[in-house]
């Protein structure tokens, strides 16, 4: 447990698990509003309404605090494992598993995360393998057992579930980050069903014969 100060300055004892939590959902606001490299423990302890040394009892350096903002939000990108015995269409199943189902706001943060993403594993060389190990990586490996599963019943004819995951992801993280930036706000119908028409033309060559 961990004290922190009451509004009137009296400690307030806070479960370990749920300090950890505070600072993560601090640390996730102040990376997608600042980046990586701009947000400091400071930042973050601030935001959280915690001392820097309590955050340093929980996380040893800002790197740790991205990695674990990384792995508890990987399912807002791709929403797997499965349930088991799930019995939708393969195509319905494909817009559960990319998140196509998700609100505005719902999906405002999703993308946020994937530039989040996107972007510091491209400028910072050391949060690239932290970045794959604690999320994207598990999540795509996820999908190729996702898609080996549906060769093993086939339900899919699909000759390398490995390529077919990379495209996949590569067909819907493509659509749901364009190279420019829309100065109108995203129409998330639109951009979903144009995401579901990609995916269904894939399934389409993917039928089991």
């Amino acid at each position: 447990m961990e004290k922190t100060q009451g509004s009137r300055g009296r400690p307030r004892t806070i479960e370990a698990p749920v300090l950890r939590q505070r600072i993560v959902d601090a640390a996730h606001g102040c990376f997608v509003e600042h980046g990586f490299g701009k947000t400091t423990t400071a930042m973050i302890a601030s935001e959280a309404k915690i001392s820097k040394r309590d955050l340093y009892r929980q996380f040893s350096s800002k790197t740790e605090i991205f990695g674990e903002v990384v792995r508890t939000r990987r399912q807002a990108i791709l929403d797997l494992p499965r349930p088991a015995g799930e019995s939708f269409a393969p195509l319905d199943v494909l817009c559960r598993i990319f998140r196509l189902d998700l609100d505005d706001q719902e999906a405002a943060e999703r993308d946020a995360m994937l530039n989040l993403v996107a972007r510091e594993s491209l400028q910072y060389t050391e949060l690239s393998d932290l970045i794959y190990d604690t999320g994207i990586i598990r999540s795509r490996e996820e999908l190729i057992e996702w898609l080996e599963e549906q060769k093993r019943n086939k339900t899919l004819s699909i000759e390398d579930p490995v390529d077919c995951a990379g495209l996949m992801m590569d067909v819907v993280f493509g659509a749901m980050l364009p190279r420019r930036r829309f100065k109108e706000p995203v129409d998330r119908k639109w951009q979903s069903r144009m995401i579901r028409g990609r995916l269904a033309i894939i399934l389409k060559g993917l039928q089991a014969q």
